[in-house]
C-alpha cells in the first residue's frame, strides 16, 4: 500500500509539471490565464478637441465627429460618454480601442432650444491617462429665426433649398462644413494654453 501511495504521488507531481509548466518545464508568458491580466491606463489623443463651429439657425442640427486615437500600449476602454446637455446625442460603434488604433465617435447637436452663443463639453470616461477622463469642447452661435425680414443665414438656406440640393450632395450640408480652432491650439486640448487643468 505504501508503494502505491508513493507511485500515485510521483504520478501526480509529473502530471502537474507537464500541465502547468509545459513539456519542457519552462513557464511561458502566454500560459497565464486571461483572468490574471490587467488593463492598464493608456494615452488618448483627439485632434482638435476644442472646436468653434460656424453659426447655424435655431432648429438645425449640427453633425460632427471626433477621431479618438489610442496612442498607448494597452486597450482603451470607454466606460461612459457624458455630454453637458441632453441636446447632444452620441453614436458609439464600439467601446474598446485597440492599442495604436482609432475610433470615430459621431454626435448630433439639436439647436432647437438654444439661442445665442452655446458652449458644450463632452466628457469621455475610461482608462485614460492621467485622470481617467478626457473632455471634448465645442461652441457655436445659434441664430434665432427672424419674424419679419429674413437674415443672411435664412436667405442662404432658402436659396440652397431652391437650387435642389445638388451642391449639398457634393460639398455637404452647411452644418457639416467644419470648424476652426484657436491659433495657439495644439492637436490635443489637454495641452492647450487656455485649458491648463487638462494636463
Amino acid at each position: 500500500m505504501r508503494k502505491f501511495s508513493i507511485f500515485l504521488s510521483l504520478l501526480l507531481a509529473v502530471t502537474f509539471t507537464v500541465v502547468v509548466l509545459g513539456a519542457d518545464g519552462f513557464q511561458r508568458d502566454n500560459d497565464i490565464s486571461s483572468c490574471e491580466k490587467r488593463v492598464l491606463p493608456t494615452a488618448l489623443s483627439v485632434a482638435d478637441s476644442v472646436r468653434h463651429y460656424y453659426p447655424i439657425v435655431a432648429g438645425e442640427k449640427l453633425h460632427f465627429s471626433y477621431i479618438l486615437r489610442n496612442i498607448g500600449d494597452s486597450p482603451l476602454l470607454l466606460d461612459d460618454i457624458q455630454p453637458s446637455c441632453g441636446c447632444i446625442v452620441g453614436k458609439l460603434n464600439a467601446n474598446v480601442i485597440p492599442p495604436h488604433d482609432s475610433l470615430i465617435v459621431s454626435f448630433t447637436f439639436d439647436s432647437s432650444k438654444n439661442v445665442g452663443y452655446v458652449k458644450h463639453a463632452i466628457r469621455l470616461y475610461g482608462n485614460i491617462l492621467p485622470r481617467g477622463m478626457a473632455t471634448l469642447v465645442f461652441d457655436v452661435n445659434v441664430v434665432p429665426p427672424s419674424d419679419n425680414d429674413l437674415d443672411y443665414e435664412e436667405l442662404f438656406k432658402q436659396q440652397k433649398d431652391a437650387e435642389g440640393g445638388i451642391e449639398e450632395l457634393v460639398d455637404g450640408k452647411p452644418s457639416e462644413k467644419g470648424y476652426y480652432v484657436d491659433e495657439n491650439a495644439k492637436t490635443d486640448s489637454r495641452s492647450h494654453a487656455k485649458y491648463p487643468w487638462r494636463e
